[in-house]
């Protein structure tokens, strides 16, 4: 028997996920991730390692997701790492980020890990910089091979 399956067939029904197991339609329920009308069961990872630059970076696109980072600072002084809603990579300090996480400052590595269990949702592109400032004006460049980045989009 084949997946899926169809109510008021001829009638504009709708067709709803499942999965053929033994002859039985077991519903499929949404158990992956994304926007409205997107899906998928797998996020996308990325990771970057600073360069001596704001870093400034388009990560997505077109409207995306995210869903986990993770970020290490090796610089005695705390760094920032800034998001923007934003298709193309960020004009640092012209463009105003929509959230601005501080990354703790150690020589031997510090940060922090957070995940978004829905997601932190962005319509228009996931975009990001590094600064060693936390004002939305700030250029600061940060030094090659201090921040480490990992994360998860979809």
């Amino acid at each position: 028997m084949a997946d899926n399956f169809s109510t008021n067939v001829g009638s504009g029904g709708s067709t709803f996920a499942s999965d053929d197991i033994g002859g039985i339609q077991h519903t499929r329920v949404k158990a992956g991730g994304g926007r409205d009308g997107i899906y998928s069961d797998a996020a996308t990872g990325f990771r970057l390692i600073s360069d001596a630059s704001t870093n400034a970076t388009s990560l997505k696109a077109s409207a995306g997701t995210l869903y986990s980072i993770t970020a290490i600072n090796l610089n005695a002084a705390v760094r920032y790492l800034k998001f923007y809603n934003k298709a193309s990579a960020p004009t640092v300090g012209t463009d105003t980020p929509v959230a601005t996480i501080p990354i703790p400052a150690s020589t031997t590595g510090a940060g922090f890990t957070v995940g978004f269990p829905f997601g932190f949702d962005f319509a228009t592109g996931i975009a990001y910089a590094l600064t060693t400032g936390a004002g939305d004006a700030d250029t600061g460049a940060v030094a090659a091979n201090e921040i480490f980045l990992v994360g998860t989009y979809i």
